[in-house]
């Protein structure tokens, strides 16, 4: 049964379309958690540069206020999808393809060029 459906997948663009979408949400989900830790992590280097440039520890404010940490605690689950979804391509692509998600895409590219849709 493993045969014919990974034969209908790769005959079929249901295996390429779902790859590209995989991939594209993992990099959603991996600039949406970019973005939630750019401030927090603006907090942390502005505070590293106090902290090196008077040779000590600033006490006028805190990088790891609680504020921070809700901040970082709230890029977990975009950090966790952006994980699941380049996973689930890569073995898709693996499982169907034979290669990694990129390469299997280039090659799909190729495949589609060379066919005639009329």
């Amino acid at each position: 049964m493993l045969g014919p459906l990974r034969r209908v997948l790769r005959d079929s663009h249901v295996a390429a379309i779902t790859i590209a979408i995989l991939l594209f949400e993992s990099l959603d989900s991996a600039f949406r958690a970019l973005v939630s830790l750019l401030e927090p992590g603006y907090r942390t280097i502005l505070f590293l540069i106090t902290a090196v440039t008077i040779r000590g520890v600033p006490h006028v404010f805190e990088p790891y206020d609680r504020v921070s940490q809700w901040m970082y605690v709230a890029a977990l689950p975009s950090i966790s999808s952006a994980f699941v979804s380049a996973l689930s391509a890569w073995i898709l692509s693996h499982w169907v393809y034979g290669a990694g998600p990129l390469e299997s895409l280039a090659t799909y590219r190729d495949k589609l060029t060379r066919k005639s849709h009329a």
